[in-house]
């Protein structure tokens, strides 16, 4: 371990370790050569070089096994993730440098209007293990909708080609990825009304020493927004739209 490197307790950010989704077009996701990409990691990338900081990125580890390290203190940031109250109470959000669709992806066989949230009751429905689609989602899925949790998200549409379920709730992008990856463009209709349109933010945690910059971030995101950048780094992610 280098001598830049310190610990949790350390009063000055000189490493920001880093943890996210490995497969979240355009926020943050792993390249054919397993190396972390997004418009996330090109952010955290030029301003820490800026304020010459050194940057550690792991997308290899579970989410759910990352919120507690971030809640240890063992990372510093998640490069991406939803608001909620309760996360809110215990890490320290930046500004948001993305926002993303939650979309309902269905089995083009069978296929069901869907304008808001209510009208999946009676419906069976897929959503990735461990994350977060906002307060209003997540406490709306939890009282009225029968969805299940798949512990692979990079796999969930098969899902919907099995029959297994009725629909899939994830991220406009995201699932646009994992169709074009999958080459089942005809297999799968998505519902182009979003149940919500989430801000996406870095979430940082109070026992890091780097909490310090966000204030900083927030300045580097703005300067990104006003100056059309920001807008220009996300359209390098995004994936190709499907092929029919």
């Amino acid at each position: 371990m280098s001598d830049a490197i310190q610990g949790p307790n350390a009063t000055h950010c000189t490493l920001l370790r880093v943890s996210g989704a490995s497969g979240w077009e355009p926020v943050t996701y792993l390249d054919g050569q397993n190396v972390a990409r997004g418009v996330a990691i090109d952010i955290l990338q030029e301003f820490a070089r800026q304020n010459r900081i050194e940057l550690e990125v792991n997308l290899d580890i579970p989410w759910t096994r990352a919120m507690l390290m971030l809640a240890n203190g063992e990372i510093d940031a998640m490069a991406g993730a939803y608001f909620t109250e309760e996360r809110d109470k215990e890490f320290l959000y930046s500004l948001p440098f993305a926002s993303d669709d939650i979309m309902v992806f269905q089995n083009a066989d069978h296929t069901f209007a869907v304008n808001e949230a209510r009208d999946l009751i009676n419906h069976r429905g897929a959503r990735p293990q461990g994350g977060s689609y906002g307060d209003f989602l997540d406490h709306y899925a939890a009282d009225y909708l029968d969805i299940i949790f798949s512990p692979t998200g990079n796999r969930i549409m098969d899902l919907l080609t099995s029959h297994r379920v009725d629909y899939v709730m994830l991220g406009r992008y995201d699932g646009l990825a994992n169709i074009a990856n999958d080459h089942i463009s005809r297999e799968i209709h998505m519902v182009e009304r979003p149940l919500v349109a989430n801000p996406v933010m870095f979430m940082f945690s109070r026992k890091s020493p780097c909490m310090k910059m966000v204030p900083k971030l927030d300045t580097f995101i703005h300067h990104l927004d006003e100056t059309g950048r920001l807008t220009k780094m996300t359209e390098t992610h995004l994936p190709a739209p499907p092929q029919n």
